[in-house]
């Protein structure tokens, strides 16, 4: 284990240092993915002892990152434990002169015992002491620094503002660092042009949205009219960023001074992906653990993106596919116009009302909320206040799962922002699981896909609903750093006569939450498959905090039933006569059969029988293996197949298939 441990710190120490690896740093969010792969590759090999794939996994970390010091050390140390010295002395040279200067590493790494007795160890070692004398002076070139902008003036994102950043925990991002000029004077209020301009220009502060980065993510396709609201500092994308598409989508960034973030507000109205693994930026976000985590962080800096979800939450088209609602960005959609949705309207117009309750914080609560990072918490529960019809905070109408401007009350959502005090700020809320149950795979499930969680993040926790039993348990905790709080928790969507929440303590800060399993149902004229829980956290004083989501998401490409005592009966996965039920190809694969179960007198479940498509029936036992003969099983394993030239939506481009096992 300290050897894994000493591999993972090795690799991870220059992975701030982009131009060490020859690369753009624009290109970061595009090859990260596949290095922490590789990186995983490389340490469970090295784990299990297999050399020749721990050295296959190195050689194509050389191969992402050519320049890279690290990779080269490591080909170097499996070859040295395999008992090719000269060619390990080689690798080792090359890492060396890629600024690998770590001298108690190279003195004392037991990989090399066998390459120190080599002529050439010394004259390796020496070079690396003294590249070590001046490396502190090459590492700060491989640093940002901040450009210094005028408030109201263009802030470009480029190669020498921004850098890599990784925390092995959460993952990568970019940091782009802009110091912004503070303003001459105070702004003036006719200078305002933004929505309800007759309401916010007597409410507008002195400082109005200065200090206020405006950021674009959609190619200008949805962009606000940055110039009508007073201080407001646009953000441009440079070559570089747009040669490698860093400039477009989900937001892959934080901006920084160098010291703290610098509050965004941006939006994008594009879609992720291409093909069958189409979706929403909403979508993207709520399928991806990493991306949520992202999210999350954005939010915590004062980064407040708005998404259009529109494609995802249709009527006209494949109806509600979002897999929860998500706190740490805002989605919106165009929902009064179901036969030709404005989704670019919706987009811009509810973007533009968030400005406008910035632009009108007294200064006092801008900053106070800005220090505390509450400025995503903060629009979260001024737009769920301000819902049209709203019979109260508390309630399933107060948090839809997406936000259409046209019916938000913005005039008083606006009058609420100006006279918000600092001490009326929603606390801070944070979700933690504590027990829940796993079901098993191949087992209790058949995807590919391990297990029900996506993601747990402190404001959304999101299930697949995988597993055979009827109820899914979960246990979960609402904390907050203030005393004296306590929390309500409460079904925004799904059946609640089959959601019971059982509060484990006065304060409701711990909760049981079951859901029984629950068939789509429309909600608001759209197919839907989620059951969605509430938690808000209340001070003494009554102020509540921004909602936190705990969401169940349950399959559209199978059909269950249930008997008298809650046991599976059967799961129909095949297509029915209506067509084939569109399901995210990320989530789960198309499998043409139906599963009927069998039960012990005493309710265990035995085993079940698979009828194919063609009409073929086989017996599977209780630990899924197919039963040839009696006494005889057989162990069997599940594969992807394409299906050339189907789209995903209206025929299945991924399906499972069944094969038995060869081990």
């Amino acid at each position: 284990m300290k050897r894994l441990n000493r591999i993972w710190c090795v690799l991870a120490w220059l992975l701030v240092a982009v131009a060490a690896w020859g690369q753009s740093v624009f290109d970061m969010p595009r090859l990260f993915p596949q290095h922490k792969r590789t990186l995983s590759q490389f340490v469970e090999a090295l784990g299990r002892g297999d050399l020749l794939a721990a050295e296959s996994a190195a050689r194509a970390g050389v191969k992402l990152f050519p320049q890279d010091a690290n990779w080269h050390y490591n080909v170097a140390c499996v070859c040295a434990r395999a008992g090719r010295t000269e060619e390990a002395l080689d690798w080792l040279k090359k890492a060396v002169e890629r600024g690998f200067v770590d001298i108690k590493q190279l003195e004392g790494d037991t990989d090399l015992c066998a390459v120190r007795g080599l002529p050439g160890y010394k004259a390796v070692l020496a070079q690396a002491r003294e590249a070590a004398k001046v490396g502190a002076q090459h590492a700060t070139l491989s640093r940002a620094l901040a450009s210094q902008v005028p408030v109201g003036a263009e802030a470009e994102v480029n190669e020498r503002n921004t850098q890599w950043e990784w925390d092995p925990r959460s993952g990568g991002y970019m940091t782009t660092l802009v110091q912004l000029l503070p303003p001459k004077g105070a702004v003036d209020r006719a200078d305002y042009a933004g929505p309800l301009a007759e309401v916010v220009r007597p409410m507008l502060s002195a400082e109005g949205c200065a200090g206020l980065l405006y950021v674009n993510r959609d190619e200008d396709l949805c962009a606000v009219r940055y110039e009508a609201f007073p201080g407001l500092t646009p953000v441009l994308y440079g070559e570089a960023a747009q040669h490698a598409k860093a400039h477009k989508g989900l937001a892959n960034g934080v901006f920084s001074t160098g010291l703290s973030a610098v509050p965004v507000v941006g939006n994008a109205s594009v879609m992720m992906g291409n093909s069958i693994f189409w979706r929403s930026i909403p979508r993207g976000i709520s399928s991806d653990a990493a991306a949520m985590g992202l999210a999350y962080r954005l939010a915590a800096a004062n980064q407040l993106y708005v998404y259009d979800a529109t494609v995802d939450y249709s009527p006209a088209f494949q109806g509600d596919l979002l897999y929860a609602r998500n706190p740490a960005i805002i989605a919106s959609a165009d929902l009064a116009s179901a036969e030709k949705p404005d989704a670019k309207g919706a987009q811009r117009d509810l973007t533009e009302l968030i400005l406008a309750a910035i632009a009108v914080m007294t200064p006092e609560t801008k900053r106070e909320m800005l220090q505390q990072g509450a400025l995503v918490a903060t629009m979260q529960r001024l737009l769920r206040e301000h819902v049209r019809g709203s019979e109260g905070y508390l309630t399933a109408s107060a948090h839809p799962a997406v936000f259409d401007p046209k019916q938000i009350d913005g005039e008083a959502l606006l009058r609420a922002a100006h006279t918000l005090t600092p001490e009326a700020l929603p606390p801070a809320l944070a979700l933690s699981v504590r027990q829940e149950s796993m079901p098993v795979q191949f087992v209790d499930y058949f995807d590919l896909v391990g297990g029900e969680r996506i993601a747990d993040t402190p404001n959304c926790i999101t299930r697949i609903v995988r597993g055979r039993e009827l109820t899914r348990r979960l246990t979960v905790e609402a904390a907050s750093p203030e005393r004296g709080m306590t929390y309500r928790w409460f079904v925004v969507q799904g059946d609640t006569a089959k959601v019971r929440l059982r509060p484990l303590t006065s304060s409701g800060a711990m909760c049981t939450i079951e859901v029984d399993y629950q068939a789509p149902a429309e909600v608001a004229g759209r197919l839907s498959r989620r059951v969605e829980v509430a938690c808000v956290g209340v001070r003494a004083d009554g102020v509540m905090s921004a909602p936190a989501f705990v969401a169940f998401r349950t399959l559209g490409n199978e059909r269950r039933s249930y008997d008298a005592q809650g046991r599976l009966e059967a799961i129909d996965y095949r297509a029915p006569e209506s067509g084939y039920v569109y399901e995210d190809p990320l989530l789960t694969a198309f499998k043409n059969w139906r599963d009927t179960y069998h039960y012990s007198e005493g309710g265990r479940c035995e085993g079940w029988t698979r009828l194919s498509a063609s009409g073929q029936e086989q017996d599977f036992d209780a630990q899924g293996r197919r039963i040839v003969a009696p006494g005889q099983v057989q162990k069997v394993t599940y594969v992807p197949r394409m299906n050339q030239g189907a789209d995903g939506v209206h025929a299945p481009a991924l399906e499972l298939m069944q094969m038995d096992a060869t081990k």
